[in-house]
């Protein structure tokens, strides 16, 4: 019950904070005020794991930041290779001109949830990764932050990226599982290996599903 309690208090203030800056702020201190809640929260996180005593919420963080990072690369992927998703201008600097800087931190925050809840189980980390992702999904381009582009959609959901997005939730749990105590070159190397196993996950998804029409 007290670490549910904290991790609220967490999230709670990081979502008390989004709903401020989407309240009030405008382009472009509204992608600044994005990537301080980012950072934020990627510097509260370690902190409440030390002063609270939940020991393994740092080594979570320890493996979903580099994770987070490398995640950048299928952004990049899709936005520009492909031309299926864009980053609105919120005002935020960018990663190559084209994804927003926020986006190498914001992963850690559904990831974190995910593995925190699912607690070593790969088959409910992918359950709870494909709800918690369709949840951002939707709620994504109702805030400007991302929106798919010349696929198909239900609700504003892309079809192809429901299936990668669970399998990025059960390849994480798994990789935490097997490398969560290891040294820091073999966790960030787990770490690339989801994102490159996520990336191409979401091609293969979207040429069977949109071009290939399976």
């Amino acid at each position: 019950m007290r670490e549910a309690r904290d991790a609220l208090i967490l999230n709670g203030l990081l979502a008390a904070g989004g709903w401020a800056a989407f309240q009030y702020l405008h382009a472009p201190m509204l992608g600044l005020a994005v990537l301080a809640l980012v950072v934020a929260f990627n510097l509260l996180l370690p902190l409440f794991a030390r002063s609270s005593g939940h020991g393994h919420w740092l080594d979570l963080w320890w493996f979903l930041l580099p994770l987070s990072i490398f995640q950048v690369v299928p952004d990049w992927v899709l936005s520009q290779l492909i031309g299926i998703l864009s980053f609105p201008d919120l005002g935020a600097p960018r990663i190559g001109g084209h994804v927003p800087v926020y986006m190498a931190g914001m992963w850690v925050i559904p990831l974190f949830w995910v593995l925190l809840i699912a607690r070593g189980s790969t088959m409910l980390a992918g359950v709870l990764a494909l709800a918690v992702f369709a949840a951002s999904e939707w709620a994504a381009p109702l805030f400007g932050i991302w929106r798919p582009r010349n696929v198909s959609t239900h609700y504003g959901i892309a079809d192809y990226v429901l299936l990668p997005e669970a399998l990025l939730g059960w390849a994480t749990a798994f990789a935490y599982r097997e490398v969560g105590g290891a040294g820091i070159a073999m966790r960030i190397a787990a770490a690339a290996a989801v994102s490159v196993f996520y990336t191409g996950a979401l091609v293969v998804s979207y040429f069977l599903i949109q071009r290939a029409a399976f």
